[in-house]
């Protein structure tokens, strides 16, 4: 749905022409199809009701968050992209730990209504709030784009092949970082319990510490990094922090004590800090004005690329290990291409120009 939805909606909503703007429109359908999408989820009483609730609510989250990533580019100074980038990871990561704990305290009492309830009235306080702040920050004017194709599929082919090329390498560079983050991540509990003879519940015990040492290391290091990007550049910060992590992939090639591989996952914890802003605030600095919900929602599609990559690496751990009659072998090679994947992002970023036009032209 993200890969599909968001760039449909992003060059819908780049292409508006409404007395509330181009953001407004999409914020307001997206919550609103968002709280329905929530009940119908909640009231399913079939299997097929509750996929459908399922695809609504992936779809109209999707729709919001097009308009809604765009705005960084539409009212944020250029300057300030980097700063913004970081804000905006630790404040997504904090509402992802603060969901859990509503979703976790509702369910743990059997009540299902509560959390989506107080979903919806989040959503409509954040869409106010919005539409408020919008109204009173006048976005920087730039002509839009037209297109002689009605086609939606068209126009949005034709502006994939139109890309600048800076865009294109940091979008192989996303793919790159983020398919290594998911390698490392999502087979870290297997890799514990089959390598190192841990028992299930010790497995998952450090498993878990291992993933909020990643999450703190991003809720610590995005906002300097951001901060730090503003004033050297993107390119240096993305360059360390996929050496950083790919030394940490590395390291879990070879280390099996459990004390060591804790600085490597705080080496990939660091990277994955520290990429986070300068990433996004590469990505808004690279993106047409008159297009930026468009080239934002095709940045997020390297992403959800680079998640699916990642996993890949569950059927090659287990071929390998099945072919060769081990269960390290697999994990190795997982964790050795993590650690390539991490340093060859890093010479992508190299092909990225140092100014692109758009900054050139602010």
């Amino acid at each position: 749905m993200a890969l599909l939805i968001q760039p449909l909606v992003g060059q819908w909503s780049d292409r508006t022409h409404s007395r509330w703007g181009k953001r407004i429109p999409y914020l307001t359908i997206g919550t609103v199809g968002l709280s329905f999408a929530l009940m119908l989820l909640i009231m399913a009483d079939t299997l097929w009701l509750l996929v459908l609730g399922a695809v609504l609510v992936s779809g109209f989250a999707n729709t919001v968050q097009a308009a809604w990533q765009a705005l960084i580019p539409d009212y944020v100074p250029h300057a300030q992209h980097g700063t913004a980038a970081g804000t905006k990871t630790i404040l997504e990561l904090t509402g992802v730990v603060a969901g859990i704990a509503v979703v976790g305290y509702f369910l743990s009492r059997g009540n299902l209504w509560g959390a989506p309830l107080i979903v919806m009235a989040v959503f409509f306080v954040i869409l106010a709030i919005t539409i408020a702040t919008i109204h009173k920050v006048p976005a920087a004017s730039a002509p839009l784009t037209t297109k002689t194709s009605n086609n939606s599929f068209s126009i949005l082919y034709n502006s994939m092949k139109e890309a600048p090329t800076a865009f294109k390498w940091w979008m192989l560079n996303r793919f790159l970082f983020w398919s290594s983050a998911m390698a490392v991540r999502t087979f870290l509990l297997n890799f514990l319990e089959d390598v190192l003879h841990l028992a299930p519940t010790e497995a998952q015990a450090l498993s878990s510490r291992l993933l909020i040492m990643l999450g703190i290391g991003v809720f610590v290091l995005a906002l300097p990094a951001g901060l730090v990007a503003d004033r050297i550049g993107r390119r240096p910060i993305l360059i360390a922090a996929g050496l950083m992590a790919a030394t940490g992939a590395g390291l879990f090639m070879v280390w099996r004590d459990l004390n060591l591989l804790f600085i490597a996952g705080g080496l990939i914890a660091a990277g994955a800090g520290i990429y986070a802003s300068a990433s996004w605030a590469l990505a808004t600095d690279l993106a047409p004005k008159d297009q930026g919900a468009l080239y934002l929602a095709l940045a997020n599609a390297a992403s959800v690329m680079g998640s699916i990559g990642g996993r890949l690496g569950g059927p090659l751990i287990d071929g390998l290990n099945n072919q060769l009659g081990t269960v390290n072998f697999g994990y190795a090679v997982n964790f050795g291409i993590a650690a390539l994947f991490f340093a060859v992002s890093s010479l992508v970023v190299l092909k990225i120009p140092k100014h692109s036009k758009r900054a050139k032209s602010q």
